[in-house]
C-alpha cells in the first residue's frame, strides 16, 4: 500500500471559545493528520497566535512550527489581513 501524505487540516478561527479550537487541534494532531493549519483573519489574528501558544504549552516538544504566512485576501470585495500558522507533529 502506498501511503500518500494527507493534506493539512485547516482550522479557521471564528467567535467560538478558544477551548473548542484547542480541542479540535489536539484531536486533529493525534488522530487525523500530522500537519494542521491555523488560520486567523482580521480581528481573529491574535486568537490564532494565542491558540498556537496554548498548543505549545500543552504539547511542548511534540509540535513545531513548519511555516508562518501573513498577507491579505479578498473576501466579499474587501481586503482582509490574515495569518496562517502551519504546525507539524514531531
Amino acid at each position: 500500500m502506498s501511503s500518500q501524505p494527507k493534506a493539512p487540516k485547516t482550522i479557521i478561527l471564528g467567535n467560538r471559545p478558544l477551548r473548542d479550537y484547542l480541542l479540535e487541534s489536539i484531536v486533529s494532531l493525534n488522530r487525523e493528520s500530522d500537519v494542521i493549519e491555523i488560520l486567523g483573519r482580521g480581528r481573529h489574528i491574535y486568537r490564532a497566535v494565542n491558540l498556537y501558544n496554548m498548543l505549545s504549552s500543552r504539547l511542548g516538544d511534540r509540535i513545531s512550527i513548519k511555516n508562518v504566512e501573513i498577507g491579505s485576501m479578498l473576501i466579499r470585495n474587501r481586503r482582509v489581513s490574515y495569518i496562517k500558522i502551519t504546525i507539524q507533529r514531531i
